[in-house]
This record gives structure tokens, C-alpha cells and sequence, in this order.
């Protein structure tokens, strides 16, 4: 794996995201701070603009927005739903649910801590 889109509003857990991404040796990381940020960089990827991202990082509340809508994108187009991605939020088993349902490839609650994280983009860098 070598590319990874961070969809996180907050500056430290961006920071945190940003740390266990390196800690598994991804250095190449694009990071947008809303919903729709990260959907014109996705777009742009499939029109070729620029190479997609090989996961995506994606926190479902991001203050005005959700990141709901961004997951919706990713399952609904072929080419961005075999993109992994990882639901890092502190919502709940609610949310986890639909995560389920949409396919995610991992739902990591930020109140499990960091290391959770890291295991889930460890298990991604070593099938890569």
C-alpha cells in the first residue's frame, strides 16, 4: 500500500491517523478535513486527473457533514468500493451496523484507542 486519503476534521486525531500511518510504513498520505473535500479528490481520481488513494481513512462525523455521504460514494462506484477503507469515528454500534451493511473493510472506534488503528492498516500494508 502506498498512498492513503485521511477524511478527518479533527487536527489531532488527524495527527494521530497521520502517526499510525507511518508507524506501518505509509508515508505517501493525502488528508482532507470534510465531506466534500475528499469527494472532489476521489472524483477528480476517477476522471484520472491523479492516482486514487490505495485505502482511505474516514471519520463519519465531521462536524457540519457526514461522513456518511462519503461512504455512500465509496460503495456506489466499482472503482472506489475496492479502495479499503477504514471507518475510524467515536460513534457507535449503531454506526458500526451500517458500516456492516455498506461492506467497510474495518470499523475502528476512537475510543478503542490508536492501536486499533494501527492493526487495521498494518493488516491492509501487509495484503498489499
Amino acid at each position: 500500500m502506498r498512498r492513503l486519503l485521511v477524511v478527518e476534521d479533527q487536527p489531532n486525531d488527524l495527527r494521530m491517523a497521520t502517526e499510525a500511518a507511518r508507524s506501518v510504513g505509509i508515508t505517501d498520505l493525502e488528508a482532507r478535513s470534510s465531506a466534500m473535500a475528499a469527494r472532489v479528490f476521489l472524483e477528480k481520481g476517477l476522471e484520472g486527473e491523479h492516482t486514487l488513494p490505495d485505502a482511505i481513512i474516514l471519520d463519519l462525523d465531521l462536524g457540519y457533514e457526514s461522513g456518511f455521504e462519503l461512504m455512500r460514494l465509496w460503495h456506489s462506484k466499482p472503482q472506489l468500493a475496492g479502495i479499503p477503507l477504514i471507518v475510524w469515528t467515536v460513534l457507535g454500534e449503531e454506526q458500526r451496523e451500517i458500516c456492516r451493511l455498506f461492506k467497510v473493510t474495518a470499523f475502528v472506534s476512537k475510543q478503542d484507542g490508536l492501536m486499533q488503528l494501527k492493526e487495521a492498516l498494518g493488516g491492509l500494508a501487509r495484503s498489499a
